[in-house]
């Protein structure tokens, strides 16, 4: 008996020293969380600031871990960022892609002084290549987008990326070379490159390309029944003013896949209404039409839940009334839909455009609730400008 105990005592050592040995081990090797979001954060501030620097100054990157998930070798992390940059160009002819423009309109040396200006300035460059209506649209294309593009000129502005990031972890440390930035684009993912600006000679050509369009064009001006007291920079304000980039959903934690603030949904004008669950896009594209000057009327309106009309509050709807019932929209491009004027994805999301610079473009959105993110052209996306 007392052999057997003392086998039995020996092997509860041994065991007991393998446990200590074995948590050592672990003790010794803790999972580097901070070392894998340095690294991370590392990799997306190269990438996003890069690829912005040839025609930004670079203020600040802010890198937020919204969420980040290691099982095993693999990482899966969500990130947002808030980057802040200023154009370098200090005059709007400086741009690239007016640059095409001026260049298509055999004004190279031009230098914007007022809207008079501009009509002698076109007059003179092309007398005897261009019909005299047609000189008329290049000038007016000139006069608006330089009045438009002047705000963006030496003001600094947030940049906003939503991205999911995948790596490897290789001896206790991310693998450099297994860093995978995907990023948030509307309502698909894209390889975050897809978000950066074009080359300068890309901008130039599609400046180009959209002054040939203005020349070539056979409209006699904007159609009657384009609503002429919009204002895009209220439309703008109010879509900026009253949404935000939550990292969670308000009722049903992250499992439901839909991020919301319903705080910004409940405004003294423009109450949150349960019926409308998780689906917002629409109303919120409306309420900032509203507050740029659009009137209600018996078909688009909101009211009490009962009240509110299909037109206000259903993506499909609310397009066949802007733009065929009451003409008030007209197709824009990419290039052409500056802040004020909306977007459609393939899945008839709507989103409201607040900013377009000529590099960057962003919108504001409600579900998934978005403020000021980047966006890039996709195919299927749909633009509608008030003007």
């Amino acid at each position: 008996m007392k052999r057997k105990s003392k086998l039995a005592l020996s092997a509860i050592l041994v065991l007991t020293l393998l446990v200590t040995m074995v948590s050592s081990i672990m003790y010794a090797a803790p999972q580097n969380t901070k070392g894998y979001e340095a690294a991370i954060e590392a990799k997306v501030k190269e990438v996003l600031e890069n690829g912005y620097s040839s025609f930004y100054k670079i203020n600040n990157t802010k890198v937020n871990f919204d969420e980040m998930n290691v099982n095993g070798e693999d990482i899966e992390a969500t990130v947002s960022v808030k980057m802040n940059t200023t154009l370098k160009v200090k005059k709007v002819e400086e741009l690239p892609y007016v640059k095409g423009m001026l260049k298509k309109a055999n004004m190279t040396n031009f230098t914007y002084e007022s809207k008079a200006k501009t009509d002698e300035a076109v007059a003179k460059a092309n007398k005897g290549k261009l019909k005299n209506e047609k000189m008329a649209k290049v000038a007016k294309e000139l006069d608006f987008r330089f009045n438009e593009l002047k705000q963006y000129i030496d003001k600094a502005a947030d940049n906003n990326f939503i991205l999911k990031i995948t790596a490897k972890v290789s001896n206790n440390a991310v693998a450099a070379d297994s860093i995978k930035i995907m990023a948030e684009n509307i309502d698909t993912l894209v390889p975050v490159e897809q978000l950066l600006p074009n080359t300068a000679e890309e901008m130039e050509a599609e400046g180009a390309n959209d002054m040939q369009m203005v020349i070539e064009s056979e409209e006699q001006g904007y159609a009657p029944s384009l609503y002429a007291s919009y204002n895009r920079v209220a439309a703008r304000d109010y879509a900026n003013r009253w949404s935000t980039n939550p990292t969670s959903c308000y009722d049903h934690g992250t499992s439901c896949g839909i991020r919301q603030n319903r705080t910004t949904w409940n405004n003294a004008a423009n109450p949150y209404y349960a019926e409308l669950c998780h689906n917002d896009c629409a109303d919120f594209v409306s309420q900032s039409l509203h507050a740029g000057g659009i009137p209600m009327d018996s078909t688009w309106k909101r009211g009490t839940p009962a009240n509110t009309t299909l037109a206000w509050v259903n993506t499909g709807y609310l397009k066949t009334y802007m733009l065929t019932t009451k003409a008030y929209w007209k197709t824009a491009s990419f290039s052409t839909a500056y802040a004020g004027g909306v977007l459609y994805t393939a899945s008839s999301h709507v989103v409201f455009l607040v900013f377009n610079d000529t590099v960057t473009r962003k919108y504001s959105a409600h579900t998934n609730d978005r403020n000021q993110v980047n966006y890039s052209n996709v195919s299927g996306y749909a633009y509608y400008i008030l003007w």
